[in-house]
């Protein structure tokens, strides 16, 4: 072999190892790429100040976007399983399924959730809703238009 050809050579694997890498990062990249909704909920929160106080408890969903893309919130629900197991390894197998028609007043569903943004979510906590906590694993699920199943996350009484 003449050196004409070891550098040839040298040359032509160096490009593929670095057009291979090139390639996974590209794939990584779009594999984690689009919205990535976080959400949390908590039980037992009250209204104050404001023009109309009540002694109403509500459990208030508060979701945030850290991906790089909008989406869309098009509603929020609640899902309810007996135990751990159905709500790990069976989704699909729910004692019952709620939506709530109208959790937020200022930021309407179907709301357009930019990326970087924040949505807050009510909805009235009544003793059905700690029932469903104590009895079994009650979560709320946000919706939106880049996931199928939805966001859970799980509720706890306060």
């Amino acid at each position: 072999m003449t050196t004409n050809e070891l550098w040839t050579l040298g040359i032509a694997g160096y490009a593929a190892v670095v057009s291979t890498f090139v390639l996974g990062w590209d794939a990584y990249k779009w594999l984690h790429s689009g919205p990535k909704i976080l959400i949390t909920a908590s039980t037992g929160m009250k209204l104050v100040g404001g023009a109309v106080p009540g002694d109403k408890t509500y459990v208030s969903v508060t979701a945030v976007n850290r991906g790089d893309r909008p989406t869309t919130i098009t509603n929020l629900g609640f899902l309810h399983y007996r135990n751990w197991f159905d709500a790990t390894f069976r989704r699909n197998k729910n004692i019952a399924a709620f939506i709530v028609t109208d959790p937020s007043q200022a930021q309407k569903l179907p709301y357009r959730f930019e990326a970087g943004g924040q949505w807050i979510g009510l909805c009235d906590q009544d003793e059905g809703v700690l029932r469903m906590i104590r009895e079994g694993r009650l979560y709320v699920v946000l919706y939106h238009s880049h996931a199928g199943r939805g966001v859970r996350h799980r509720l706890r009484a306060t």
